[in-house]
C-alpha cells in the first residue's frame, strides 16, 4: 500500500503484491495478454471478493474500469484463466506468500503475547479440502475419499493477529504425524498440536532439541506416572478444573514428560503432554485451549475465501490456487495492520469488498466512522421470568 488517499481500493491492495507488470521469462515470451503478474493479481481479486468461477470474474472484468485499468487488461477468456493457473509455478507463489509474511512478521514484532509467561505459540493441525470421485482421482484417499490437505503452522501473536508463516501442501492420504518435523523448528516458541501428531519418536526428538511443545494425547496411551513427582490438591483455576499434574515416562521415550489432565465447562476431559515445567498446570490448559485458534482460521478461509470451491482440479492448479488463498488471506491482514484499527480482519474485508472500486480515502472514512448508536441492547432484568407461552389451537376444516 502507499500513501496516495486518492487512488482505489483495488489499487492499494493489489501494489502490496508488487508484481505489477511482471513477466516470466519462461511462461509469458509469447504471452500478448495474461501476463503470469495479470494472473496472479486477477486470482487475488478473485479470492478477496469471493469469485466463485471464472465467468463471474471475467463479467467482473468487462464491467468495471476500474479492474481493467488497475490490471492492465480489458476482457480475457475462462479457458485463457485455466490455462494459465496450471502453468503458474507454485513455488514461485510460495515465495510470493512467504514475502508477505515477512512483511507481517515485521508489523507484529513489537505485539505481545496474551500472557508474559506464556509466550508466543505456534498452532501446527490440517484441514482437508475434497475434490471430485473422478476428476480428483489423482488425490485418492482410500476407497471414497479423495481431496487435497493444508498442513499449517499458525503463528498466535495474540487473538486479532494469526497468520500462517509455513504451509505444506499434500494429498489426503500424508498423515498429520508425517510432516510434523518440518512445522516444528523455532526454538523460541511454544508448539501446540492435537492427537494426530502424537508420535513417539518426535516427542523425543523435541526434549532432545529443547523445543517446547504442549501435544493431547490418546486415551490408549498409558503413561508411567512419577510418583514422587506428583503434585497436591489441584482446585479449579479459571474456566478449567485440573484433575491432574503429574511427571511421567513413556515406554519409547527416555526423558521426562508433563501430563496435566482437565476438565472444561461442559464436561470434556483432556490430556496433555509438555516439556514446559516454567508454567502452571492452568497456564498449561490455557495454551491446549488456543488451538481453537487454528479451527478459526480453517474456517475463516473456507467461509470468506474460495478456498473450497476450486477453479480447475488439475494437481498444478489446485496447488496454486491454495497458496493464492493464502495470499489474498495475507492481503487482507497486512491492511488490518497497517491501518492499525480496532476492527476484526472479516471487518476490514467487508469494507474493501464494498468500496472496492471506490477511492482509498472513502475506504479510510469508513472505516473510522463513529457508531452513532450506543446502545447495549436489550437487558435482562433479574428475577423477571417470561410468562409461559398461550397453548394455540388450530382447526382445520
Amino acid at each position: 500500500m502507499d500513501n496516495d488517499i486518492k487512488s482505489s481500493v483495488i489499487c492499494q491492495c493489489l501494489n502490496g503484491l508488487g508484481i505489477s507488470g511482471y513477466r516470466s521469462i519462461f511462461l509469458d515470451h509469447r504471452s500478448r495478454k495474461l501476463t503470469t503478474g495479470t494472473a496472479i493479481e486477477l486470482h487475488v481479486v478473485a479470492q478477496l471478493l469471493q469469485l466463485g468461477s471464472y465467468d463471474l470474474l471475467t463479467e467482473q472484468l468487462k464491467a468495471r474500469p476500474e479492474l481493467q485499468a488497475a490490471v492492465g487488461l480489458d476482457t480475457i477468456s475462462n479457458s485463457s484463466l485455466t490455462r494459465k493457473l496450471k502453468v503458474i509455478c507454485t513455488e514461485s507463489l510460495q515465495n510470493l506468500f512467504l514475502g508477505l509474511v515477512q512483511q507481517i512478521q515485521a508489523l507484529t514484532a513489537d505485539q505481545k503475547a496474551a500472557s508474559p509467561n506464556i509466550g508466543r505459540l505456534h498452532l501446527v493441525d490440517a484441514t482437508d479440502i475434497s475434490l471430485p470421485t473422478l476428476l480428483g482421482r489423482w488425490a485418492r484417499c482410500g476407497e471414497r475419499k479423495t481431496g487435497v490437505r493444508l498442513h499449517v503452522r499458525l503463528v498466535a501473536v495474540s487473538p486479532d493477529a494469526l497468520y500462517p508463516d509455513k504451509v505444506i501442501a499434500s494429498t489426503s492420504s500424508v498423515r498429520e504425524a508425517v510432516v510434523a518435523c518440518e512445522l516444528v523448528t523455532d526454538e523460541n516458541a511454544t508448539y501446540v498440536m492435537d492427537r494426530g501428531y502424537e508420535k513417539h519418536k518426535d516427542l523425543e526428538a523435541w526434549l532432545q532439541q529443547e523445543k517446547k511443545f504442549v501435544v493431547r494425547i490418546r486415551d490408549r496411551t498409558k503413561p508411567v506416572p512419577m510418583e514422587e513427582t506428583r503434585r497436591g490438591t489441584l482446585p479449579s483455576e479459571g474456566n478449567v478444573t485440573i484433575l491432574e499434574d503429574v511427571d511421567v515416562q513413556l515406554t519409547k521415550i527416555a526423558g521426562r514428560l508433563r501430563l496435566v489432565a482437565f476438565m472444561d465447562r461442559k464436561g470434556r476431559t483432556y490430556r496433555v503432554l509438555t516439556n514446559r515445567w516454567d508454567v502452571t498446570a492452568a497456564e498449561v490448559a490455557q495454551i491446549y485451549k488456543s488451538r481453537w485458534l487454528i479451527e478459526l482460521f480453517f474456517k475463516w478461509v473456507k467461509q470468506h475465501l474460495n478456498l473450497v470451491r476450486l477453479y480447475s482440479k488439475d494437481p498444478e492448479a489446485v496447488w496454486n490456487q491454495l497458496f493464492l488463498s493464502l495470499i489474498a488471506y495475507a492481503v487482507s491482514l497486512l491492511v488490518k495492520l497497517r491501518l492499525g484499527t480496532t476492527k476484526t480482519q472479516w471487518a476490514v474485508l467487508k469494507l474493501l469488498r464494498t468500496y472496492w472500486y471506490d477511492s482509498w480515502e472513502k475506504f479510510l472514512a469508513a472505516l473510522n466512522r463513529k457508531p452513532k448508536v450506543f446502545s447495549k441492547g436489550r437487558q435482562k432484568v433479574e428475577g423477571k421470568k417470561k410468562p409461559p407461552p398461550t397453548p394455540q389451537r388450530i382447526i382445520l376444516r
